[in-house]
């Protein structure tokens, strides 16, 4: 992984938990696939209502929020693919 690490709080880990959870739960019934678009599209659509909501959109472009989020979720993928797959490297932490 090139970027620093993604720092979430201990606190977020049980959140992030309940979601996985809740996931694999829907395995049962579901297909990987339209549980993963779900919760991409989930995350999509809950992301811009509060960028909307919270004000964000006076302060940022369009463009500068999707670069954000898309730079955000790509350091998580390459993050989580390293813990996943047993790499490790000694990378700072940085606030998303």
């Amino acid at each position: 992984m090139n970027q620093p690490r993604v720092a979430l709080p201990p606190q977020l880990h049980a959140c992030v938990n309940q979601f996985l959870e809740q996931a694999n739960a829907m395995q049962a019934t579901q297909k990987y696939d339209a549980i993963s678009a779900s919760l991409l599209y989930a995350a999509a659509r809950y992301n811009v209502h509060g960028f909307i909501q919270q004000g964000d959109a006076a302060h940022f472009s369009r463009v500068d929020f999707i670069g954000y989020m898309t730079d955000l979720y790509k350091r998580m993928l390459e993050e989580q693919l390293d813990v996943l797959s047993g790499v490790v490297e000694d990378k700072p932490e940085v606030a998303p």
